[in-house]
């Protein structure tokens, strides 16, 4: 690249990376500090657990769209839906054999391979999708991804926030949670699926490319996915009749992208800024562009009147909050990893208690009179 031509792309970057807040982030990007002379593309390929059409995917569409325009064609990502390259349950092992170098996801997939994932894509009855972002940016968070996913040879970086979701889905309504009892329901996370089992219900993890056949053929009874808009996408409304509220399982989630350390590390260091730029830029983008597509969605939802929603009380939802404290403890004691995190999520809201009474109903959102009719 010509000095003036690379004087100006520096020069453009600064200028991005000063509306992004790339400058105060506290964690290094990489342990090799040392830039590539190298002018030659590189090229990535990247697969999603996620189906092209769904919000999710278009998520890793808007980063990957990012990355290659920010990074001048230097760096080239071809992103793949899930099926394409690789099976979604197989994406995080793919990337991490280095046979592709990036995957986008919900952390909470792998739980599997290691429970402190849940906590690292989902909260239970806790975290706001407000928490999230200022765990993850001013907090430990980032810190605590790279050391999960850092197991198996991969850097995170998170790109979007979602929050509360919509609740969960039937064809019956769910007005207790007596209700529950012998449910086959779309369950996800190691905390909400021995919660959902406390309460007698039966957790079914299928992927979200089946979940639409599965509810209409009565495979399942109820299912949980995402946020209203996210659930309109796949056409939730078309199969269910009824949303049992509040969306207690899933408080607020993150995903992004899992890239693989070698791959990471052969990255100039002007172009891993572009990545992180890229992926602070599409959490801006995506999350309060969802936020706002999640309330119209609720309100259509709420118009058509083919959807009915149905409200657990408070004491069951204090109830709820108390099983979720049970679990969360049981679990750090069976596995340090999700104790490290949870001790690293808890210490970030405990800090933020103090101010949280301070704010009063005007944190983060609340139905003031003065501006809600």
């Amino acid at each position: 690249m010509k000095k003036k031509q690379f004087l100006l792309f520096v020069g453009f970057l600064s200028l991005l990376l000063l509306l992004s807040g790339c400058l105060n982030s506290q964690e290094p990007l990489s342990e090799n500090n040392e830039s590539s002379d190298s002018t030659d593309p590189i090229s990535w390929r990247m697969s999603s657990t996620y189906t092209n059409g769904s919000i999710q995917f278009l998520r890793d569409e808007r980063f990957v769209e990012l990355v290659n325009q920010l990074s001048n064609g230097r760096l080239n990502i071809t992103l793949h839906q899930a099926g394409e390259l690789v099976q979604s349950p197989q994406l995080l092992e793919t990337v991490s054999s280095g046979t592709i170098q990036a995957g986008g996801d919900w952390p909470g997939t792998w739980s599997g391979l290691n429970p402190a994932f849940s906590l690292l894509g989902t909260s239970a009855a806790g975290m706001s999708v407000f928490d999230y972002g200022m765990w993850i940016q001013a907090g430990e968070g980032r810190q605590m991804y790279n050391e999960i996913y850092g197991q198996h040879g991969l850097v995170y970086i998170p790109y979007n926030l979602i929050a509360t979701e919509s609740g969960i889905r039937s064809n019956k309504p769910i007005e207790s949670l007596e209700d529950l009892k012998g449910l086959n329901i779309r369950f996800v996370g190691t905390v909400q699926e021995r919660l959902i089992k406390e309460f007698g219900a039966n957790p079914v993890n299928i992927p979200a490319s089946e979940l639409y056949e599965s509810i209409q053929r009565g495979v399942i009874d109820a299912l949980e996915f995402s946020g209203p808009a996210g659930d309109k996408a796949m056409n939730f409304d078309e199969v269910t009749k009824y949303v049992s509220t509040p969306s207690w399982h899933q408080t607020s989630s993150v995903t992004g992208v899992m890239i693989n350390k070698k791959a990471w590390d052969e990255l100039p260091d002007d172009l891993k800024t572009v990545v992180e730029v890229a992926a602070k830029t599409t959490m801006l983008e995506t999350t309060f562009n969802e936020l706002y597509l999640d309330a119209q969605a609720a309100a259509e939802m709420k118009d058509s009147g083919t959807i009915q929603t149905t409200k657990l009380s408070d004491s069951e939802v204090q109830l709820v909050i108390e099983k979720v404290k049970e679990i969360q403890e049981e679990l750090a004691n069976e596995n340090p990893d999700f104790e490290m995190v949870l001790n690293s999520q808890k210490q970030f809201m405990n800090e933020y208690a103090d101010y949280r009474d301070v704010l009063g109903p005007w944190g983060f959102g609340s139905n003031v009179e003065t501006l809600v009719d």
